[in-house]
């Protein structure tokens, strides 16, 4: 694992997590909201069963209002189509991601997981798990990150 660096683009903490993993607390309102008072993005995980936005943590489900997800800092991430169909009816920022293949967000940003290459639309998911190297291409630098210390990225 390498040591991040000041980042100048968008930050992305992952789940909510500001400084690593909190498990316990990841994808809950309340702790995606701290983050979100903090100044940062946040990238969250929804399902949607039965008319109803959920965000899944370690037990259970948080009930998610549309007008919660459509927040402008909000990056909606999901693996089902009817999540993401309705995440698109609410105008939500959001993205289908499958496997670890490159995904496009609904506003046209690559979500991009090592160590596919990065181009200037990109988001780089978890770069504190590769080479610092992956980042420093002169030519293709991320729009942004996202990761679970976005912390040591500031």
């Amino acid at each position: 694992m390498r040591r991040p660096v000041r980042f100048e683009g968008i930050v992305i903490s992952h789940l909510g997590n500001i400084d690593g993993r909190v498990p316990e607390k990841e994808n809950t309102l309340v702790y995606v909201q701290s983050a979100l008072d903090r100044g940062f993005h946040v990238c969250v995980q929804v399902a949607y069963r039965n008319g109803a936005f959920l965000l899944p943590r370690v037990r259970g489900y948080d009930l998610a209002k549309p007008a919660f997800l459509s927040r402008q800092r909000l990056w909606c991430c999901t693996d089902d189509a009817e999540a993401m169909d309705a995440l698109c009816a609410i105008n939500a920022h959001a993205f289908f991601i499958t496997e670890r293949l490159p995904s496009l967000t609904t506003a046209q940003f690559v979500w991009t997981l090592p160590p596919h290459k990065l181009s200037s639309r990109s988001i780089a998911v978890f770069p504190e798990f590769v080479e610092q190297a992956w980042l420093d291409d002169e030519f293709n630098s991320p729009a942004g990150i996202c990761s679970n210390t976005p912390l040591s990225y500031c």
